[in-house]
């Protein structure tokens, strides 16, 4: 009977558990967690590497829908973002908010993560559910760095959100110049 009932409580998924509040979440959750997403988690590289090399697959999703490389890419967490591209994980996997590891790199402002994720040839121009792209977000906040790698693998500078607005719209209101500047020689119009 006591058996049972633990084999019960086992296998109740963790978006059941986590509605039962935190404490019986976290108490239950590592049961359900596969290596790789708790060694993701955790940002043990050695770890992730051991389970791809068990046959886990760099692309699956955690608990929280997030693919594991972006939450790698969310936790900054360089080495085992390395080892999952390595591993075969696809840079360009969105969560289920519509975002990529480009876009969410570029709203950390992660320059480093960011030039990874281009070297692997994540896509530029990829729009988020309102249309922004990795360019009109670096445009937006400022971020030189980012918007120049992102225009040195042909980022389009033209291209609008769904509310109308460019990259360089964004830069400008803004006020950056600078960014403004790098926007205008790349084609960028008004």
């Amino acid at each position: 009977m006591r058996r049972r009932s633990f084999l019960a409580l086992a296998a109740i998924p963790s978006a059941i558990v986590a509605g039962a509040g935190p404490a019986l979440a976290q108490q239950f959750e590592p049961m359900t967690l596969k290596p790789i997403v708790k060694a993701v988690r955790e940002g043990d590289e050695e770890k992730v590497r051991s389970a791809l090399m068990k046959g886990e697959s760099a692309n699956q999703i955690d608990s929280n829908g997030q693919p594991l490389l972006m939450v790698a890419v969310l936790a900054g967490q360089i080495p085992v973002i390395e080892t999952l591209l390595k591993g075969g994980a696809f840079p360009d996997t969105m969560d289920k908010e519509g975002n990529t590891s480009l876009i969410r790199a570029t709203e950390k402002g992660d320059v480093d993560v960011v030039e990874i994720l281009l070297n692997k040839n994540a896509r530029v121009d990829t729009q988020t559910r309102q249309g922004a792209t990795a360019l009109s977000i670096a445009s937006r906040r400022g971020y030189a760095e980012i918007v120049r790698a992102l225009l040195a693998k042909k980022a389009d500078p033209n291209k609008a959100d769904f509310t109308g607005r460019t990259p360089l719209a964004y830069a400008r209101q803004s006020g950056k110049p600078a960014i403004e500047a790098m926007l205008r020689k790349a084609g960028a119009r008004d």
